[in-house]
């Protein structure tokens, strides 16, 4: 509204936005509707065929065809189904497919959890919790992040500034945060409205990031009590190219600052997919960040059939974050090759992450002593022998 006072503005926005949050909790509790689609198709790293069944919201159903297939065709839809009838569309198929799939909001996940399927959050949480000292935030980073990443920022030469103006948040959002969600993840981008955005960034703050005085990335911070969330980044000049040098290290790093001199307790990176392997978890990860649950209401099950080569190379490409019982573990799977001692310190280096119960490696051949001596040595790190398992997809699902 033309004339309204800037206080007034801000009181409406946050009367919508919270309006719209109870609306959507409601719908996600009330909406019933899922769908039941038979997929094939080429599955994405062997390129041998892969048969699989989801059922679902649709909420993530882009993302979970991205981690399974290059190229697929749906052979079968079924529309309009209650969500609640997932037990019996598992059922159903798991004869029929390599693979079954579901995606399914609160409260209806729990027509599958313990189950026997893998169960995972659609996202999960990473967070810092921020000590008195700025000496003791840098301890809890990454070496990587303290040495390769802190001097990327030096070298081009990147500093950063709050802003809060309507314009400035217009164009963050039209031309950073849109663009780099959709050149990044495509069709399983999920775009937040403008009016949340704005709402965040005006009652919070958005960060630019500059070089040599121009405006190379942002990102909307918004402080929540004790926690400054970093909620939404966008970068300009697309996402690899030269402008953006050492921008995603920039962000994290004065995001990070701007949390310790602010007086918070705690900077929340916030959501990242289940993946130990995705890019964004590995980067927040360097920046110290800890694993928690309860981010998402939706969650995500994963039920191989069979191990066949299409499977075998799902699984040993993706290193889940699934649930087990009131913890996450880390689940890497090494196919048909024995767990060497070496494995054991790659995962440890590279996977590790605070937050996890275990890390747990998974294969069908039965480790070597060497490796079992690794593993006593290495804390949070569990061996898994499926050799003599009968049903060895089932057993790495449960186990």
């Amino acid at each position: 509204m033309v004339g309204q006072p800037a206080g007034l503005a801000r009181v409406r926005a946050g009367m919508e936005r919270r309006y719209a949050e109870l609306r959507e909790y409601l719908e996600s509790a009330m909406t019933r509707q899922a769908s039941a689609l038979l997929i094939s198709g080429a599955e994405k790293y062997s390129g041998v065929p892969l048969t699989t069944l989801y059922f679902g919201s649709g909420n993530h159903l882009e993302y979970v065809l991205g981690l399974l297939f290059r190229e697929y065709r749906v052979v079968e839809e079924h529309r309009h189904l209650n969500a609640w009838q997932a037990r019996r569309w598992v059922d159903g198929y798991r004869n029929k497919v390599d693979l079954v799939t579901a995606d399914l909001p609160w409260p209806y996940h729990r027509v599958l959890a313990g189950r026997g399927m893998l169960e995972a959050p659609a996202w999960v949480n990473q967070k810092l919790q921020l000590p008195e000292t700025w000496d003791g935030v840098l301890a809890q980073l990454r070496s990587s992040a303290r040495g390769e990443d802190l001097r990327k920022v030096r070298k081009h030469g990147l500093d950063y500034r709050i802003v809060h103006d309507e314009e400035a948040i217009r164009r963050f959002y039209d031309e950073m945060y849109v663009p780099h969600l959709t050149n990044r993840f495509g069709g399983a981008a999920y775009i937040e409205p403008e009016w949340r955005v704005r709402y965040c960034a005006e009652s919070g703050a958005l960060m630019q990031i500059l070089r040599d005085g121009e405006v190379v990335a942002g990102q909307v911070l918004f402080g929540n009590r004790q926690s400054l969330q970093s909620l939404w980044t966008g970068t300009s000049g697309g996402e690899f190219g030269q402008q953006s040098q050492g921008v995603f290290p920039a962000l994290y790093y004065f995001g990070l600052l701007y949390a310790f001199e602010g007086g918070y307790h705690e900077a929340d990176y916030c959501g990242s997919r289940p993946l130990l392997s995705d890019g964004i978890f590995q980067l927040k990860r360097r920046w110290g960040g800890q694993v928690y649950d309860g981010w998402s209401r939706d969650t995500l099950f994963f039920l191989p059939t069979n191990l066949g080569q299409g499977n075998l190379s799902f699984l040993s490409h993706h290193a889940l974050i699934a649930r087990c019982r009131q913890d996450l573990v880390g689940k890497v799977f090494l196919g048909t090759e024995p767990i060497r001692p070496a494995d054991v310190v790659r995962v440890e280096q590279v996977y590790s992450t605070t937050g996890l119960r275990a890390i747990k490696l998974y294969s069908l051949q039965p480790p070597s002593p060497e490796a079992l001596d690794a593993a006593r040595a290495t804390p949070g790190i569990e061996l898994v022998d499926l050799s003599g398992e009968a049903q060895a997809a089932a057993a790495y699902c449960r186990r």
